[in-house]
């Protein structure tokens, strides 16, 4: 069983995303501040790591803060943000803050679950990238399909 760090800013998001996952077999810890986050680290290994980027923590700090402060402290770690604001592949490579993916607010808790899926089961060099499409919401970069329409 996977465990998952879920960093949520909004309790109502927290809360419907980690019953999902739950129900999808993974442990789920829940937290709301980047502080929560970093002593969750400490007591057991994280799989995934969901961090919202607006996440609370110290004055300044944001979610790719956070996001560089879990991976240096546990590489295997892949690290996925969510936020309803948009950020391209390219800027968050230019963040260098070592997330394997980005999934977009609002989501669909059945997409997340599946990618959530995809990426404990791949092997830790895994850098698919999710971002929105104006269209159909979610895409895998490496293909053209929306991930909605392979589904079914």
């Amino acid at each position: 069983m996977y465990t998952i760090l879920l960093v949520e800013a909004l309790e109502g998001d927290a809360s419907v995303l980690a019953s999902a996952l739950r129900v999808e077999g993974f442990n789920v810890v829940s937290v709301a501040t980047a502080g929560a986050a970093r002593d969750s680290l400490q007591d057991d290994p994280v799989a995934i790591a969901i961090v919202d980027l607006m996440v609370r923590g110290e004055p300044g700090s944001t979610g790719l803060d956070l996001a560089r402060d879990i991976r240096n402290a546990s590489p295997s770690t892949r690290v996925l943000l969510t936020s309803a604001y948009h950020l391209s592949e390219r800027q968050l490579e230019r963040a260098d803050c070592g997330v394997s993916g980005f999934i977009p607010k609002p989501y669909d808790v059945a997409e997340v679950v599946d990618f959530v899926r995809q990426k404990a089961s791949s092997p830790p060099s895994s850098r698919r990238l999710w971002h929105a499409e104006s269209l159909s919401g979610v895409h895998d970069k490496h293909e053209d399909t929306p991930v909605t329409a392979r589904r079914r």
